[in-house]
């Protein structure tokens, strides 16, 4: 018990500590995803700064201002032509619209920089754009167009310094962000190394612990099969020394009982003493259960080394039962128990051995009128379920507790030993039973309650042959202390 409270212990510390290991390593491959998955968000919005650079914009609609107020300044001083000042207008006016939408809006929202100079370059080009068209225009006068035109440079010199002063904080918000975005790169690297490396250990733990416990299952292995053949072997011997001691006792006691049965036939019409009959018949008494122990030992000898066969063949069980029945009268007598049989009004042909199945039979009735109360009584039935017989053995007896139902059937096995007085058994009757009905292809249960008695039962295969009819042969009486 030590030894299993200890095993499980060690059990459920393997348990939790594989559990802890995989929880670890579970959290630490989610956090390298979640890691991963930032660094790709941060390779992904530098990416798209780069390909859409707002300094890079920026510092071109800074340059088309120039060659818009050179062209307006050209055309003053009647060297250049409107159409070439439009074009550079839309095309400054453009350069605008890009960094006020898009993607380049959101970056430059992004940053600390103070983008109201879009707006009011914007404003200001919607109020000069009309001014643009006049001068487009063929009807205008070639003075009336150099003075607008000088006009238009006077009101565009008002953003020189504040284009450049956006493009100064563009470029350094710009820088700073790179360079925050390198250095968290750096540490996002480092993070994912040594998450790596957490991972590679954990599994090299998990691992290396799966080899351990693997070795130790295999050494445990290793130690419970030397067990079990020891355990086999010192069952063995067992065995061999209980069936050696039970050849050499069979002899000597069936000429002990021998003689007392001479004895007790001799002395019955001469002998008065009462006290003399009762000690012969309490040693005849005993030697008879002291031969039965010793078959009980030499049958489950033989039949754990494979030694018992069975010969089939059709067989009546309405009549196998019956002389089992019979041959326990006597032995029901002694305990003050009645048996009653019930069997149908048909063949039950099975293919079976018949003197197997008779000491099957017999062990388990003898069992229940040993558990059954004098004056009560036990309860034999053979009946047929579909192309199967049923053979029924009830008591009303003590019962088997619940705790102790599933070794029912192994040697030495005893409910309560104590229970059953002077008629106690050696606890082999029952796996000697099942045995056999295991050689025979057959089935053994049963089904009890504490206190209330139990049912066992075995089932045969019916032939198919040999349909159902009534007969009458081998029906007993419906109660009788010998059917």
């Amino acid at each position: 018990m030590a030894t299993e409270v200890h095993l499980g212990r060690v059990i459920r510390r393997v348990k939790f500590l594989r559990g802890l290991l995989l929880l670890l390593f579970i959290g630490a491959v989610g956090f390298a995803i979640n890691v991963v998955h930032d660094l790709d968000q941060g390779v992904r919005s530098l990416r798209t700064a780069e390909q859409n650079d707002p300094v890079w914009v920026a510092s071109h609609l800074q340059a088309e201002l120039l060659q818009l107020k050179s062209d307006l300044s050209q055309f003053a001083l009647g060297y250049g032509s409107a159409n070439d000042v439009a074009l550079r207008f839309d095309i400054a006016w453009s350069r605008i619209n890009v960094l006020q939408e898009g993607k380049l809006s959101q970056i430059i929202g992004s940053f600390p920089v103070d983008a109201s100079i879009l707006a009011e370059l914007e404003a200001e080009f919607q109020s000069l754009e009309p001014a643009i068209k006049r001068l487009n225009s063929n009807n205008i006068n070639e003075e009336v167009g150099r003075s607008i035109a000088e006009d238009l440079v006077l009101s565009l010199n008002g953003f020189n310094g504040s284009i450049k002063d956006f493009l100064v904080s563009l470029a350094q918000a710009t820088t700073k962000a790179e360079t925050e975005f390198r250095a968290e790169l750096l540490s996002y690297s480092h993070t994912v190394v040594y998450l790596s490396l957490t991972i590679l250990c954990l599994l090299g733990i998990f691992i290396l612990e799966l080899v351990i416990e693997l070795r130790a299952s295999r050494k445990t292995e290793s130690e419970m099969s030397i067990l079990a053949t020891e355990a086999q072997s010192a069952a063995r011997m067992k065995m061999n020394f209980m069936s050696v001691i039970s050849h050499e006792l069979r002899t000597p006691l069936t000429s002990i009982i021998g003689g007392l049965t001479l004895l007790k036939r001799r002395l019955d019409g001469t002998m008065k003493d009462a006290t003399a009959h009762k000690l012969l018949d309490v040693a005849s008494r005993n030697g008879d259960r002291l031969l039965a122990l010793v078959n009980d030992i030499l049958d489950a000898q033989a039949l754990s080394e494979g030694k018992v066969s069975v010969q089939r063949v059709p067989e009546d069980l309405n009549r196998i039962v019956i002389s089992a029945v019979e041959g326990c009268h006597s032995y029901a007598e002694q305990l003050g128990v009645r048996y009653q049989l019930s069997t149908p009004n048909e063949e039950m042909v099975v293919l079976t051995d018949s003197a197997r199945v008779n000491q099957i039979v017999v062990n388990l009735i003898s069992n229940a009128a040993k558990f059954t109360s004098a004056g009560d009584v036990v309860e034999i039935c053979l009946k047929r379920d579909g192309q199967t017989a049923r053979i029924e053995v009830t008591d009303h007896g003590i019962g088997i507790p619940a705790d102790r139902q599933s070794a029912i059937f192994t040697p030495f096995h005893q409910i309560n030993p104590g229970t059953t007085g002077d008629n106690k058994s050696s606890g082999l009757g029952l796996s000697i039973t099942k045995q056999l009905i295991d050689l025979l292809d057959g089935d053994i249960g049963f089904n009890s309650v504490e206190g209330r008695g139990s049912t066992f039962w075995i089932e045969l295969n019916l032939l198919s042959e040999f349909s159902p009819r009534v007969e009458t042969q081998y029906r007993p009486a419906p109660v009788s202390a010998a059917t």
